[in-house]
């Protein structure tokens, strides 16, 4: 094991398959729960999770965004959430910017995470992670991977969350590990046998390096442990 892998913290779709419960059981996997996961659910069963506004699904289907699915599940989870990801516009920097104030307002009180979307700078994120907010890396994946260094290192200058949606892939995971971001998710786990294998299994070679003691602030400060919902 070499030194340049630190930590992570990994999150997946909300799930109902059984199939992959043989390889997800083995590493103790987080749900990202979002709008659109499937009937059946239970969000009991999960060792813990944190709360997508599901805009990324929203946009993809070019529909408008709903913000009431996101309400309830703000509503009935949010006091025992991880995080809460602040409400975006699939591909739109400025009009995520423009709104996110108001959506702080509404969700005041939470641990929230800005996404980062294409042609945003330091400039832009940095008010948020001065006032405690998080990044979600978002957006296309060539800003996503491109990004990643430096959003990061904002996010551990500020001692804020850096999360990356979208990593469903080992080389991913090793990108974000080396660069220091402290969560990922990825929807691939959920649904492909061989993805839950592949991931799970590098999870479990990497545990012995994934909370040093310098992210320990970080870690309590965003993940509710299970007991502690009790």
């Amino acid at each position: 094991m070499t030194d340049r892998y630190t930590h992570i913290i990994p999150y997946m779709a909300a799930s109902t398959n059984k199939v992959n419960e043989r390889w997800l059981g083995q590493y103790p996997w987080r749900w990202l729960l979002s709008p659109f996961r499937p009937n059946g659910a239970d969000v009991n069963k999960c060792l813990g999770y944190a709360i997508d506004n599901g805009a990324f699904v929203y946009g993809n289907r070019e529909l408008p965004f709903d913000p009431d699915p996101f309400m309830r599940d703000v509503d009935r989870y949010g006091e025992r959430a991880d995080w809460v990801v602040i409400p975006d516009v699939l591909c739109d920097k400025d009009a995520t910017l423009d709104q996110a104030d108001r959506w702080i307002d509404v969700l005041d009180g939470l641990p929230l995470l800005i996404v980062a979307q294409d042609g945003m700078v330091e400039e832009d994120l940095e008010p948020f992670c001065s006032r405690g907010i998080g990044i979600f890396i978002g957006g296309s994946t060539e800003f996503k991977l491109a990004s990643i260094p430096w959003i990061a290192q904002l996010c551990n200058r500020h001692d804020v969350l850096c999360h990356v949606g979208r990593v469903n892939t080992a080389r991913r995971m090793d990108i974000c590990i080396n660069n220091r971001a402290h969560s990922f998710d990825g929807s691939g786990m959920a649904i492909f046998e061989d993805t839950a294998r592949l991931m799970t299994q590098k999870l479990m070679m990497l545990e012995s390096d994934m909370f040093p003691r310098d992210f320990n602030t970080i870690k309590q400060k965003y993940i509710r442990r299970k007991e502690a919902w009790n």
